[in-house]
């Protein structure tokens, strides 16, 4: 926390400076003759709890808008960090108290995140009204000064943008009667301007004003882009001129500001659709997972973030991090757009730790027109990240391909890094393509990798690649097809990889999922030696519901993966999963009846693991109910229909919204009438993953509406079976 004035400064201070009241409990403040400002209103985001904050000057109280009030140490007590998406202050204030010749607003700013459009800090202005003064940051993190004079309007724009995660002190200054505008950053003159003469056009009576979101109705879709994203703390407005003097005092008010600690505190307690031991954003978008590996003690995943629009623009590289692989925390984002060649997104790539033992990573960068490759590196274990100032260094995609270009994989082997990224051919399908580095930063093309075929299922475009050696030397080729005539799809094929190009053992590709729902896996090996993947579970739901809840996507537990003899990837939970069991119930020797459902002597829960070892005996369909309200309104089943020889999961009556997936659906897997099967199942809110013998494995999300849709069952159709059943409480 920012300490208080010294008891010396203060003395100081009351000998070089004199205070009298004025009108309307404005404080006159004045040093020396050439020194004077006038305070009108302040906001200093003092209060410790409650979801209102005071303007101290007119002791007028305005309320916090948003999912959470989230409350932090600051340049002076406590500071509000506004979450990008929902947190807003808005009220009015009287324009008879507003400057309209020579204004100053003075506050502290550390952002975070980069708005899509252009987000207020303070905006006093309206929609389609010529009038008012407007402090904010823009795309590029660049600083703003909107204003109307005489009613036109104009704009100042800095030419740096505002460093993310740092307090900075900001000072603009609006002087109509001297034809002037000044905007200071950091003590710092950065912006000194001509304006028109005349005076700020103000609306009569009384100002609206917002903190936290800019009031021009910037939209993408049914979202808002103009939320800012970071804390805010000592919003002053004073009627003066903001000279070098002023702006010295001022700042001089308060010590040198602390590392920035955000705080959340978003009240998840009523959303049982959110996840409590999955790896999930705080709040906003996720989507691909990439680049786990472990570094000093602790794994580091990253993954598509966006924390101030819930969906896919100008992305940012989020990250995790995790001692177990099991408990994840997360970090502030390491990567964003800010080059003219990566504006419209910092996208997917891939980590590597380089020969010489600096972190770095590859990734997409997108200018709008075509994708490049960049690289960056790290000189604190990934805490942050910089650009290397030769980037782009693939500019676009080669003329071998006529599709995008996007998410390099790399890796070193024999002294040379070696790259794959996803592209397609329209008229062929999606494919790889290859280069090499001798230095990581110098890479040469060096063609077509592995050709796949649209007019085999294989997809038109392949992204999020990986080309991985197995222990036993086969090289294993991952890709996910992108959506066309069907969803998208992760499979891959063994073979072998030399020279740049990948000849796989067979031309048919097998799926990496028995039921199609997980995505993008990011592979790395453990520290124990285990083949370790994490992919994204999308929750495909409308805008309208990622909206309301306010995060989307989420990340899988982790998984083991082994190459059995015959090629195929066996995919069982990592054993780090058994930390997370907590009190044990066992139910041994089921006898499930035709048509008699069990429902575990009535236990109830959205949040567990459950163990099965099921013999199937005469059924044709054994199965599971998940959230099952008590009148049976929402139920959520998955089972095995053995006669069609697969698994089902059926969302058909998961839920009364009409925001939400209920489709149907199936994947093969052979068992024979009679067998048993072993079955790990982990269900936490929203999300359901099924581990089957420990060699299969597949996701499925749900989200039912009822408080009481949170009933199991056990089931068999068609005949009878058996099953020795333990069921876990999750200790997180």
């Amino acid at each position: 926390m920012i300490k208080k004035l010294t008891i010396l400064f203060l003395l100081f201070a009351f000998m070089q400076i004199s205070f009298s009241c004025k009108e309307d409990n404005v404080v006159f403040i004045t040093q020396n003759d050439n020194l004077g400002i006038n305070e009108a209103f302040e906001f200093k985001f003092d209060e410790v709890t409650g979801n209102t904050t005071k303007e101290s000057l007119t002791n007028s109280n305005y309320n916090i808008s948003g999912k959470g009030i989230n409350r932090m140490d600051g340049v002076d007590s406590n500071a509000l960090f506004f979450d990008g998406l929902s947190n807003e202050i808005e009220g009015t204030l009287p324009t008879n108290l507003l400057p309209n010749e020579r204004f100053v607003i003075s506050l502290w700013a550390a952002p975070r995140t980069y708005p899509l459009g252009t987000s207020s800090m303070i905006a006093l202005t309206q929609q389609n009204s010529s009038t008012g003064v407007m402090v904010g940051v823009n795309n590029l993190g660049q600083l703003v000064v909107q204003y109307f004079i005489n009613g036109a309007f104009a704009q100042q724009v800095s030419s740096l943008p505002l460093t993310r995660n740092e307090w900075s002190h900001i000072v603009v200054g609006l002087n109509p009667a001297d034809q002037n505008v000044v905007v200071y950053l950091n003590k710092n003159l950065i912006i000194n301007q001509n304006t028109t003469s005349g005076s700020i056009s103000w609306p009569t009576n009384s100002t609206a004003f917002s903190i936290g979101k800019n009031t021009m109705g910037e939209m993408m879709g049914i979202y808002d882009i103009d939320y800012y994203s970071g804390a805010l703390d000592e919003i002053k407005i004073y009627s003066g001129k903001a000279t070098q003097d002023v702006v010295d005092f001022i700042n001089n008010q308060y010590v040198s500001p602390t590392d920035v600690d955000y705080q959340l505190n978003i009240d998840y307690s009523s959303d049982f659709n959110r996840p409590t031991y999955h790896a999930v954003p705080d709040f906003g978008w996720a989507n691909e997972s990439y680049g786990l590996l472990y570094l000093d003690n602790k794994y580091q995943m990253f993954y598509q973030k966006n924390e101030v629009f819930l969906g896919i623009a100008k992305q940012n590289w989020g990250r995790f991090t995790s001692t177990d692989l099991v408990n994840w925390q997360e970090e502030n984002a390491v990567l964003w757009p800010s080059e003219s060649w990566d504006i419209e997104g910092a996208w997917a790539g891939s980590s590597i730790i380089l020969n010489d033992g600096t972190p770095a990573i590859a990734y997409t960068g997108v200018d709008g027109i075509k994708a490049g490759v960049g690289i960056a590196t790290s000189s604190d274990n990934f805490q942050t990240l910089t650009k290397d100032t030769s980037n782009p260094v693939i500019s676009q995609a080669p003329s071998d391909v006529d599709l995008d270009f996007r998410d390099p994989f790399v890796w070193e082997e024999n002294g040379t890094y070696h790259m794959i990224v996803g592209s397609g051919i329209s008229s062929i399908g999606g494919n790889v393509v290859y280069y090499s580095s001798p230095d990581f930063k110098n890479w040469t093309y060096g063609g077509i990798a592995f050709q796949g075929q649209q007019s085999q299922g294989q997809g038109r475009f392949w992204e999020v690649p990986i080309l991985y050696e197995f222990p036993n030397g086969k090289d294993m080729l991952l890709v996910q097809k992108t959506p066309d005539a069907t969803k998208a799809r992760t499979f891959y094929w063994i073979g072998d990889f030399n020279n740049g190009v990948f000849t796989p053992d067979s031309p048919t590709p097998k799926n990496l999922e028995i039921v199609n729902g997980f995505l993008s896996p990011t592979i790395t090996a453990d520290q124990m030696g285990n083949i370790t993947a994490i992919g994204i579970i999308p929750d495909e739901v409308t805008a309208e519901f990622h909206m309301q809840q306010g995060w989307a996507n989420l990340f899988s537990v982790p998984q083991v993966w082994e190459l059995d003899g015959n090629n195929t990837i066996k995919v069982k939970p990592h054993p780090n999963l058994e930390a997370l069991r907590g009190t044990q119930t066992s139910y041994n020797g089921l006898n499930l009846q035709d048509g008699v459902p069990n429902n575990f002597n009535g236990f109830k829960s959205r949040f567990f693991e459950m163990e099965a070892s099921i013999n199937i005996g005469t059924a044709s369909e054994i199965g599971f109910v998940f959230g099952k309200s008590a009148n049976e309104q929402e139920e959520y089943k998955v089972f095995y229909d053995v006669i069609n020889q697969k698994w089902v999961v059926d969302a058909s009556k998961s839920s009364l919204s009409t925001e939400v997936r209920k489709d149907i659906r199936k994947g093969n897997f052979a068992l024979s009438p009679g067998s048993t099967i072993d079955v790990r199942i982990f269900i936490d809110g929203s999300v359901i993953e099924v581990f089957i013998d420990d060699e299969s494995h597949f996701t499925g999300r749900f989200f039912p509406t009822l408080p009481d849709a949170n009933g199991v069952e056990i089931y068999a159709n068609g005949g009878n079976a058996n099953a020795d059943i333990n069921i876990y409480e999750i200790n997180n």
